[in-house]
C-alpha cells in the first residue's frame, strides 16, 4: 500500500502535534490537519512563535517541513 494523504480533522494539541510527527517521518505524504482556514495559516506561518499551541520542541518538528 502507498499512503500518500492522511487527513486528521483537528489541528489541536493531539492531532496537530501527532501530525507535525507523522510530516516529519514521511515527508512524502500530504498531511491536511484542519478544516478552519485561521488554524491552517498559523500552522504554515514562518514564525513558528504563532503555532497554535504549544508543545515544548513542536517546533523544531514544525521547522523540518
Amino acid at each position: 500500500m502507498n499512503i500518500q494523504k492522511i487527513a486528521c480533522i483537528v489541528a489541536g494539541y493531539v492531532g496537530g502535534a501527532s501530525m507535525s510527527v507523522v510530516a516529519q517521518k514521511n515527508p512524502y505524504v500530504q498531511v491536511v490537519v484542519d478544516l478552519n482556514r485561521d488554524r491552517l495559516v498559523t500552522w504554515n506561518d514562518i514564525d513558528l512563535q504563532k503555532l497554535p499551541v504549544y508543545e515544548p520542541g513542536l517546533d523544531q518538528v514544525v521547522s523540518e517541513r
